[in-house]
């Protein structure tokens, strides 16, 4: 009898599990979204601080707030810039640390090697370039997660069903 009532619990833990990695996965889908919206109010702050106050580089790093999981990156990005490397190394090397994913990783950095390397209104024109860029990869991300949210939590369950009936 409880042999049979472990057998159970055992499985009951495994679908559990499945449900909870579809979770997991839906998690970080809502990650890289939340990660591009910071990089659009990023792109939106450093374009109002060049079009206002022509700041430098490491200034503009500093003076963008708000940005829930972007920070660590910029903070970082600024720590190198002290510690002598040019701003396109830095903020590179900081995309390369902070950002998993390639495609954002690819989006992020082609910012920081063209950042700097023109006057205000070429740096504004970048800037909107690299907003609409990022504006189609927010829209792409968001209808795969409308499509992967369900299939996701879907396959998570049935993986752990399956993982119950088959040891069970």
């Amino acid at each position: 009898m409880n042999t049979e009532l472990l057998k159970y619990a055992g499985g009951l833990m495994l679908v559990i599990c499945g449900a909870l990695s579809g979770q997991v996965m839906c998690k970080r889908l809502r990650q890289r979204a939340i990660m591009l919206e910071d990089y659009l109010r990023f792109l939106t702050q450093t374009q109002a601080l060049i079009g206002y106050t022509a700041e430098s580089a490491e200034s503009i790093l500093e003076n963008v707030r708000g940005l829930k999981l972007l920070t660590p990156m910029l903070d970082n990005a600024r720590s190198l810039m002290k510690g002598g490397l040019s701003f396109r190394d830095a903020w590179c090397r900081s995309v390369r640390d902070y950002i998993s994913e390639k495609e954002e990783r690819e989006l992020i950095c082609a910012f920081g090697e063209t950042f700097g390397t023109g006057n205000i209104s070429g740096e504004l024109s970048k800037l909107e370039l690299h907003k609409e860029s990022a504006v189609r990869m927010q829209r792409e991300l968001l209808e795969d997660i409308k499509i992967k949210k369900r299939l996701y939590r879907t396959m998570g369950t049935f993986c752990g069903v399956l993982a119950a009936v088959v040891l069970i």
